[in-house]
């Protein structure tokens, strides 16, 4: 979880404290000493957790003094956020976690009343301004408030039965520097776990990172040696490498998955026409259930916790979500489904439990639109009374399914770090049963693209539920999901605004000024000519139908080749500020520069072929360095559906 500054951070878990929770008696916070809606707990110690390892194992284990070893063999099983708590015992959750202090009072007599745990955070701020100074630690004003700020929480909640551990920072690194952080991040941080250490004892102290990088594992060493563990906030197969990592730099404490879940948006590819492809739920099952398992399995991590148990938006309404709080699609539609969970709630329960769950959800094995299986989860396509879609579903226990469909325009916040974006709201107009409708219903629907804007990027979710009518007694309110990014495809016809611009580099721009069109002769077709121009300058005309995949690597004597070619020997060392990340590592390519370039939209260049095409688009998010291996569909499905066998 990429994390905003701290206000962001206190609505988000705001949030999460308003997701069900089971009632807490007066009787039971009256005993735990809630007096004017303010916890306190008595000052004295019940139980010492600490992290211990096992010579002959070779395991690292999470052990309390009272309780024995916690979790699986020492290992915890966490989900990530505060609600549901109820679900997450019961579905073989050990513990929650939280980001910050503001939410412990309200959500430690919830956990302590189940016999939850919770790692409790303690936020460090982003902003790189605060990390200019250190070479005297006691001197800034704004740090001696935060340390105590950090120390008051500590004291008030540290007695709870249900802390587990402290976090001190999340991802505090990110805007100072993804790699390795510097000096001055890593000393605040030995201060202020010196500080919480001070005051407890008795619970182990660790940090979360974006992400491994040699670098600041190094720093952490030599800076921070009074780290107890170390968390790693890793999604998709990056999680799966976070381990063999740190023994190869000889890191020898316990480390944890502070989140993990699917590839994130920053490292999943991009269409042509700039939005995120996201795998659908059933793909999602196999990033879930390979970090769960492998964390287990690995005597040095001493615990993971599943992201995001809970629901927000972040840049689609399904990405990274365990829950369905989405009540444009839950409540009021054809087959109700509040608070709807994931598939990937089953393959987590199975890994939390070692046991499936009787009830399993369905899974989508693709989408059909016009009769063609999709390669990915997107699409294009012209304006049109009736575009044909189909999902293709199963049910493991053979249950009889329904689908709800429904779309909205892809509006993309700029808002990093986990950050509130506000929930795009559902298109009307699209369904033939009823035009007035936000969602329909059926296996095979019907969607009508006629009032769309050629050029428009939209996206379309289909969630598949069990059919109510074959339930045999309540239903088990699960569901599969695909999200799909689709565009509004348009071929330059005479009459159109931007058919002259087409016909011009057709007819004389390409005979005049050949170094202008990278990519195409004077022998290319119109099409090719119209997706150079849409590439080079968007809004000047929308991407043609039918030609998906054009690309150009520039070659010597063209435009583009000498704008990329001045980017690599002179930009980057001039102004390396103006560069991301990707292209600072040794061994760039020309491609990673001219898609830099592409990106910019300056009219220069069009989309790089080879493997430039693959590397993660130029966006905040993609600065973080969090950058994942993206199976492909084919495989994630096979693995998937081995995966539903062995539930």
């Amino acid at each position: 979880f990429k994390p905003g500054p701290a206000l962001h951070r206190t609505s988000f878990e705001a949030r999460f404290v308003q997701m069900t929770r089971p009632a807490v008696s007066l009787a039971l916070l009256v005993g735990l000493g809630w007096t004017a809606n303010k916890l306190a707990y008595a000052d004295v110690v019940t139980e010492r957790v600490s992290l211990e390892f096992a010579e002959v194992s070779g395991r690292w284990s999470v052990t309390s003094s009272t309780k024995g070893t916690l979790g699986a063999d020492g290992t915890i099983r966490g989900a990530g956020g505060q609600g549901y708590m109820e679900t997450a015992r019961n579905s073989g959750a050990d513990a929650l976690r939280t980001w910050g202090v503001e939410v412990l009072d309200k959500v430690l007599p919830d956990a302590e009343a189940i016999g939850l745990r919770v790692s409790a955070g303690l936020w460090m701020p982003h902003s790189a301004k605060f990390y200019k100074e250190c070479s005297d630690l006691t001197k800034d004003a704004f740090w001696r408030s935060e340390i105590d700020r950090y120390v008051t929480a500590v004291r008030r909640f540290k007695n709870s039965s249900a802390i587990l551990w402290w976090t001190v920072g999340n991802e505090e690194e990110l805007e100072v520097d993804v790699s390795a952080g510097n000096e001055c991040v890593w000393k605040r941080l030995e201060q202020a776990i010196q500080a919480v250490k001070a005051e407890d004892p008795n619970h182990p102290i660790g940090t979360v990172l974006a992400g491994v990088a040699e670098p600041k594992v190094r720093a952490i060493e030599k800076y921070s040696p009074s780290v107890e563990f170390l968390g790693v906030n890793a999604y998709g197969d990056d999680a799966l490498e976070v381990g063999p990592k740190l023994r190869t730099w000889n890191w020898t404490k316990p480390f944890a998955i502070m989140e993990f879940g699917p590839s994130g948006h920053w490292a999943s590819p991009v269409t042509e026409f700039g939005s995120y492809v996201e795998e659908s739920s059933t793909q999602k099952v196999p990033r879930y259930n390979a970090t769960c398992y492998s964390c287990a399995e690995d005597g040095q991590c001493i615990g993971s916790f599943a992201f995001v148990w809970g629901w927000k938006w972040e840049k689609t309404g399904t990405w990274y979500n365990m829950f369905n709080e989405w009540k444009d699609v839950t409540e009021n539609v054809t087959f109700d489904c509040p608070n709807c969970e994931s598939e990937v709630m089953a393959t987590l329960e199975k890994c939390w439990t070692g046991k499936a769950r009787a009830d399993l959800p369905p899974s989508i094995h693709g989408v059909e639109v016009e009769g063609e299986v999709l390669p990915d989860m997107s699409f294009t396509v012209p304006k049109k009374d009736a575009v044909t879609l189909e999902v293709n579903a199963t049910h493991p226990l053979g249950e009889d399914m329904v689908a709800i469909w429904a779309a909205t325009e892809e509006i993309v916040s700029k808002a990093i770090g986990g950050a509130h974006e506000a929930t795009n709201p559902l298109l009307t107009g699209l369904w033939e049963k009823d035009p007035k409708a936000t969602t329909t219903a059926g296996l095979y629907v019907n969607l009508n693209t006629s009032d769309l804007t050629p050029g428009g990027m939209y996206r379309l979710y289909v969630f598949v539920r069990q059919d109510p009518a074959s339930c045999k007694g309540t239903c088990h309110h699960q569901e599969a999901v695909a999200s799909l990014a689709f565009y509004i495809c348009h071929t330059a016809q005479p009459g159109d605004a931007y058919y002259g611009q087409v016909a011009y580099a057709m007819q004389t721009g390409i005979h005049a000024h050949p170094q202008t069109y990278p990519g195409v002769t004077a022998n290319s077709s119109l099409e090719e000519f119209q997706v150079l121009l849409c590439q080079k300058g968007p809004g000047s005309c929308p991407l043609p139908c039918g030609l998906r995949d054009w690309c150009a690597t520039s070659v010597p004597g063209e435009e583009c080749y000498g704008h990329v070619r001045w980017a690599m020997d002179y930009g980057l060392k001039q102004n390396p500020e103006l560069y991301p990340w990707y292209l600072k590592k040794d061994g760039a390519t020309f491609e990673a520069f001219q898609k830099f370039v592409y990106e910019k939209r300056n009219g220069i260049c069009p989309k790089p072929c080879a493997e430039g095409s693959n590397l993660p688009s130029d966006t905040p998010l993609a600065s973080s360095g969090k950058v994942g291996v993206r199976l492909p569909l084919g495989l994630l499905l096979g693995v998937s559906a081995v995966l539903r066998l062995m539930l």
